[in-house]
């Protein structure tokens, strides 16, 4: 079965269905902090960067940039900091 709507109609759902979903995606990136540029912790900074823990720790020892708050045992990743540092290598 198949129904046929009046071109006013058909656009008025496809804008709907359409803005129901970038909705979702948007609020699926901001849950995932796609957009956020801070990682918080060595794991979530190495799973970022496709690499190991291991990788990650020497190339924080070669320098990449890291942020520690005194009060907290977290690291702190900036995320243009870390593109900006690997371009410079």
């Amino acid at each position: 079965m198949q129904v046929q709507l009046p071109q006013e109609q058909e656009i008025a759902l496809y804008d709907y269905v359409s803005n129901v979903l970038n909705k979702a995606v948007e609020d699926v990136q901001q849950k995932a902090g796609f957009d956020n540029p801070w990682i918080k912790g060595k794991k979530k900074a190495a799973e970022w960067l496709g690499t190991s823990p291991q990788t990650l720790n020497k190339l924080m020892q070669r320098g990449m940039p890291v942020h520690y708050l005194d009060d907290m045992d977290v690291a702190f990743f900036y995320k243009n900091e870390i593109t900006e540092y690997l371009l410079k290598q």
